[in-house]
């Protein structure tokens, strides 16, 4: 299994004999072959996370399908899977299980080729100091811990999870949070807004918690794939 980071949150995952791209919106899009099957999933419709012109970049590719988030408003196709929150589902070899974001859409964790990833979408601990009532508080507490019990001891491959610069001094509550109740071998970063160097301070800030997991550089995969 390869890894690429795209941007922001955007990865593609090459497998064997398939491929499959996580919430691009912008960047360059790695040299991939258009006869293998192709599934973009695209996790809801915040424009850092969906772009609509997915159908046409990934228009000439012999087997290509679309898994949206059902928040996501498009023209029904044959090739598009619309995915609810906390649902299974069996497309081809893929089995897809999804949970319900904190912010908009899903979160997805996939299962194929012996390969378990999870893709967090905007399911994050957003909580912001100083900028929230102590309602707002609790209710996004209570939201994000339950969506945590359904992943609790999870054995995962890879993750693909929200660290986010903008909260201050909780920017890694969501993640060190995901880390410490599932079993996740490789961890890449996401959603920086290009404040990639949030990736060391995280590893220094959490080295006891981290020290049997892969903390992938996102931002350096950007050019060469990870291997995993």
């Amino acid at each position: 299994m390869k890894l690429t980071y795209i941007y922001h949150s955007g990865f593609l995952i090459e497998f064997e004999d398939k491929n499959i791209i996580f919430d691009y919106y912008k960047g360059d899009i790695p040299n991939i072959d258009s006869e293998k099957k192709l599934y973009v999933v695209s996790t809801h419709s915040h424009r850092d996370h969906f772009n609509e012109n997915i159908f046409d970049i990934f228009k000439g590719f012999k087997d290509v399908k679309y898994l949206l988030s059902d928040d996501i408003e498009i023209e029904e196709r044959e090739d598009i899977h619309f995915l609810e929150c906390r649902k299974k589902y069996y497309i081809d070899d893929l089995e897809i299980e999804t949970f319900e974001s904190t912010d908009l859409g899903i979160a997805v964790l996939i299962t194929t080729e012996g390969k378990t990833i999870y893709h967090s979408g905007d399911l994050n601990w957003w909580t912001w100091h100083g900028y929230e009532t102590q309602d707002e508080y609790d209710s996004m507490t209570e939201r994000f811990l339950n969506e945590m019990k359904l992943l609790k001891g999870r054995k995962i491959d890879l993750a693909m999870v929200v660290l986010d610069p903008r909260q201050g001094d909780r920017y890694d509550w969501g993640l060190k949070y995901f880390i410490e109740n599932t079993c996740t071998k490789y961890i890449a970063p996401m959603h920086l807004w290009e404040k990639y160097e949030f990736i060391d301070k995280f590893k220094a800030d959490n080295k006891e918690l981290i020290e049997d997991i892969e903390i992938i550089d996102t931002h350096m995969t950007t050019a060469n794939y990870y291997e995993i």
